[in-house]
């Protein structure tokens, strides 16, 4: 392609007709002649975002073997032309790896950041060396970026630099958290978590009752913020808590209480029925869907009253209960819902209805 060719492309960037962008946009990002290489890097000095974003684009279809004239667009504060950067780094293996390292070294904190950033959008091994050294950077913010990215990684070594950095700045603290949800810990990592639980940001509180999981003291459904009550209906196992968080002041609290009971197919009508009455929707819906283990005349006649709820997604689940707990009185409640002039309601409601007429066949 000659450079007269390729300039008339990138005006075409900035013009008000979308087709002609974007033919011009397709057309650069198919180049592969090497006569095209210098003109993109020449247009990648351009101001506008989007003729910078192209050319990063086009790079991809060539072998670079300096990485480092790209590092200033993986701090871009566009966010479209970071994203194509960051690709453009991903795909560019070893040496754009490298690249990313030298760059961890830099004075400029944004640079740092960008890189960490990258590095941790590569998810490969030759990443994780770096991020594991970035998480003793100076400043908190690339610290914790490195522990949020490394939570890809598995293995004991990264398991034990997270667990290194709970005594670090709350983001850092939290980020470690976040690394660290999931893992199977030893007793004495679990044993350092523990002390998180009164910390006293309430968002590390809550990451450690997920971190901490089953092994998560009771005492924790006692916090007096809500997001570490609302984590422990998400990680107990104990019907005695749920119960107590079900009838919780906050509502986001009780909608996950009521989620999780229905996850683990508890019973707890006495509790569950209250709440088809709750102000809040997102409560009543969970409550719905809780009950479809439930069975007995109580429930199946709140179940039914729930089915006339002004919301749609109560309804839907009141429906889909129904059809699970099954019988006569469920089958005619269904049958009469199943009329509403929603098409997507009437479908869930005969969906529901189909599947109690099949189970009533089986039986």
């Amino acid at each position: 392609m000659n450079a007269k060719t390729f300039a008339r492309l990138v005006a075409d960037l900035s013009s008000e007709d979308f087709a002609k962008v974007e033919d011009a946009a397709n057309t650069i990002c198919s180049l592969r002649d090497a006569n095209a290489y210098p003109l993109i890097l020449d247009a990648l000095q351009s101001e506008t975002p989007l003729i910078c974003r192209v050319m990063l684009w086009a790079l991809r279809n060539y072998t670079i073997a300096d990485y480092a004239q790209f590092l200033p667009f993986v701090c871009s504060a566009d966010d479209d032309v970071r994203e194509a950067a960051q690709v453009l780094f991903m795909e560019g293996g070893e040496a754009a790896c490298k690249t990313l390292v030298s760059a961890l070294s830099s004075d400029d904190l944004n640079l740092q950041y960008g890189a960490v950033e990258t590095l941790g959008q590569m998810r490969s091994e030759c990443a994780k060396q770096p991020l594991l050294a970035s998480l003793s950077a100076s400043a908190p913010e690339v610290r914790a970026l490195a522990a949020y990215s490394l939570a890809r990684y598995p293995d004991d070594a990264v398991t034990d630099a997270l667990l290194s950095r709970l005594s670090d700045e709350p983001d850092v603290r939290s980020a470690a958290l976040s690394g660290l949800k999931g893992r199977a810990l030893s007793s004495d990592a679990l044993l350092s978590v523990m002390p998180l639980l009164s910390d006293a940001d309430a968002g590390v509180r809550a990451l450690a009752v997920y971190v901490l999981d089953a092994a998560v003291p009771d005492s924790a459904a006692d916090d007096a913020d809500s997001r570490v009550r609302r984590a422990m209906a998400e990680v107990t196992d104990s019907a005695e808590i749920l119960r107590k968080l079900l009838t919780d002041v906050d509502s986001s609290v009780r909608t996950a209480a009521a989620d999780a009971a229905g996850k683990r197919g508890m019973r707890m009508d006495e509790v569950l029925i209250p709440l088809l009455s709750d102000e809040m929707p997102g409560v009543r819906r969970a409550a719905a869907a809780a009950l479809s283990h439930a069975e007995g005349d109580a429930v199946v006649d709140a179940l039914i009253q729930a089915l006339s709820d002004p919301k749609p997604g109560i309804r839907a689940a009141a429906a889909n209960s129904l059809g699970k707990i099954g019988g006569e009185k469920a089958k005619a409640a269904l049958v009469s819902a199943s009329q509403v002039k929603n098409p997507i309601l009437a479908g869930i409601i005969k969906n529901a209805l189909s599947e109690l007429e099949k189970r009533e066949a089986g039986e």
